[in-house]
């Protein structure tokens, strides 16, 4: 009799148990999903930390002068090697929402006496304060800076020099 009374209380208590259970797991796994993209914003973060590390090693092999420009903080950097040549700042920037975060080549100098410009391909494209958007095609991003810190730039970068946009 002894042994029947234990074996219910045993089955019972099992039963309570697994009752209880179902309310914690979803409780867990809400939890496990939020850590889930806590995990992955980092793993992005770190990736996009690795490819701009990768860039700036390449950068300093390769021998040339290249801009980091940071969108958010509107300040940019002109760098050979690990050296900062010149920092500057942009006055106004258009369709910056746009800009993706990565590496981009100079395509193209454009010298004109009031129409300066560098094209970063189909990235963005550096102005002087002062010049007309007109010319560009519509949907590149503009970013414009003060007359002396872009003619630092335009005299210092040629036609390949890269650029690392950081957001």
């Amino acid at each position: 009799m002894n042994y029947l009374r234990i074996i219910l209380f045993f089955a019972a208590s099992l039963f309570l148990m697994g009752a209880d259970s179902g309310e914690q797991g979803t409780d867990e796994q809400a939890k496990l999903l939020e850590r889930q993209k806590q995990l992955n914003a980092r793993i992005e973060a770190l990736k996009q930390e690795q490819d701009y590390l990768l860039f700036q090693n390449t950068m300093y092999a390769s021998d040339s002068k290249y801009l980091v420009i940071n969108i958010t903080a509107r300040t940019g950097q002109l760098k050979y090697k690990n050296r900062i040549l010149k920092d500057f700042r942009f006055t106004s920037a258009g369709r910056v929402s746009m800009l993706k975060q990565g590496a981009a080549m100079l395509t193209k100098k454009i010298d004109g006496t009031k129409k300066r410009s560098l094209i970063f391909g189909s990235s963005f494209v550096l102005l002087d304060k002062r010049a007309s958007a007109a010319s560009f095609e519509a949907g590149i991003p503009l970013i414009y800076l003060s007359k002396k810190d872009f003619l630092s730039i335009f005299y210092s970068v040629e036609n390949g020099a890269r650029s690392y946009i950081i957001r």
